[in-house]
């Protein structure tokens, strides 16, 4: 469906997006002074039960799973999964409740949400794509020239909204709202003010690919915020700088409302062994 408004009415409508692997962050805290009164032989069981199933749940057809210790007091353990249905979210969580270790979990974080990539972006590519070929709005064949275009951006977005969970071994969590307030309220903007304060926002991301790979949830009827936001990085000092630079841009300065921040280093299976038989 083409995103270019023809009348005041459409221009009020939701823009459209494309949506790929529902996303499920799942943190606890562990129950450390239970946690280390039980038999070490015991303890050594668990962590080794808990280690086969977290390399299981990171290795299924349809999605992934990665394990990070979370840093400071809000967790301790976050545990991520990209699944292709709720049920399947269901699946994994029932997993891990499965393992003997849960009984020492406390749940101190969850967030359900599903990747999603916003035409925007998509629209304003296949109209520069265009303009470079000296077709614009109005000439003849235009509006087939457009769809095709279209289409093409479409199949770029759908390999982003079903991606890998990246690589890199920091990852920098927070939920967002845009603002629907007295005064500023980004819903009564037109698709076209909106697409263009978006674009504005994307350029100053794209300046930290591929040191930084973010990835978008949308999460409106599926949990208490709009978005989820993961950063992914190896140099956890580039969530600090991104942040903060795109505190300036208007997009964010007027209209974004964030929630908590939380930081984490991803475990492999040595490091989780490491961090539950300390």
């Amino acid at each position: 469906m083409s995103q270019r408004p023809d009348t005041a009415e459409a221009e009020s409508l939701a823009p459209e997006t494309l949506e790929g692997w529902y996303v499920l962050h799942d943190g606890y805290t562990l129950d450390w002074a239970k946690w280390r009164s039980m038999p070490g032989a015991e303890r050594a069981l668990l962590i080794d039960e808990l280690a086969a199933w977290t390399a299981t749940a990171g290795t299924v057809e349809q999605g992934q799973s990665a394990c990070y210790q979370m840093l400071g007091q809000k967790s301790d353990l976050l545990w991520l999964h990209y699944r292709s249905s709720p049920a399947e979210l269901g699946a994994v969580e029932r997993g891990l409740r499965s393992c003997g270790v849960f009984d020492y979990l406390v749940p101190s974080f969850s967030y359900l949400s599903v990747i999603e990539a916003s035409l925007y972006e998509a629209t304003a590519i296949a109209h520069g794509m265009l303009a470079r070929k000296g077709i614009t709005p109005g000439k003849e064949g235009f509006d087939a020239a457009f769809e095709a275009e279209l289409e093409v951006q479409r199949a770029a977005l759908n390999q982003r909204v079903f991606r890998d969970i990246p690589a890199q071994n920091h990852i920098c969590i927070y939920p967002m709202n845009k603002r629907r307030g007295e005064h500023v309220n980004w819903y009564d903007l037109s698709i076209d003010e909106r697409r263009k304060l978006m674009r504005g926002h994307g350029k100053l991301g794209r300046k930290y690919v591929p040191a930084v790979t973010q990835v978008i949830s949308g999460s409106v009827g599926l949990d208490d915020w709009e978005w989820m936001v993961d950063l992914h990085s190896d140099d956890p000092l580039l969530f600090k700088k991104l942040v903060y630079e795109m505190r300036f841009d208007p997009a964010s300065s007027r209209y974004a409302e964030f929630g908590a921040f939380l930081v984490g280093l991803k475990l492999d299976d040595n490091a989780l062994r490491q961090y539950l038989a300390l």
